[in-house]
C-alpha cells in the first residue's frame, strides 16, 4: 500500500483548458503587462498624454467608437482559432514596441463608457 499523497497545484490540462476557453482575456491582460512596463521604460509621459486624448475622444464621440470597437471585436470574432492567434500575437508584439496605442485604446475604451452612461439624478 503506498501512501498516496494528492497532488497540490493545478494539472497542465486544466491551464490548457482554461487558457483555450479565455484566450482574448489572456492575450488582453498579457498586453496590457507588457505595454506597461515598456511604456515605464520608454515612453512614460506619452502613455499618460495619449490615454488622456483617447478618453477625450471617447467622451466626446461615444457612438463612433462603439461602432468602431464593435466592428474590430466581430471582426477578431469571425476569424479562424489559428488567425485569432496571429492577430493575438500581432497585438502583443504591437503593446512591446508602440506602448502607447494601448494606451490610446485603453483610453478611447474608457471615455466611451463614460460618453454613454446614464445619468442618475
Amino acid at each position: 500500500m503506498q501512501n498516496e499523497n494528492p497532488k497540490e497545484g493545478i494539472s497542465v490540462k486544466e491551464i490548457e483548458n482554461f487558457a483555450k476557453h479565455n484566450r482574448f482575456k489572456l492575450f488582453l491582460c498579457l498586453a496590457f503587462l507588457l505595454a506597461c512596463f515598456f511604456s515605464f521604460v520608454f515612453f512614460t509621459a506619452w502613455s499618460l498624454i495619449l490615454a488622456a486624448v483617447g478618453g477625450i475622444l471617447g467622451v466626446l464621440f461615444p457612438v463612433r467608437m462603439e461602432k468602431l470597437i464593435e466592428t474590430i471585436r466581430f471582426f477578431c470574432e469571425k476569424q479562424e482559432n489559428v488567425t485569432q492567434l496571429i492577430l493575438g500575437c500581432v497585438g502583443l508584439i504591437l503593446s512591446i514596441f508602440l506602448p502607447l496605442l494601448t494606451f490610446f485604446a485603453l483610453g478611447v475604451a474608457g471615455g466611451k463608457l463614460l460618453g454613454t452612461s446614464k445619468k442618475i439624478v
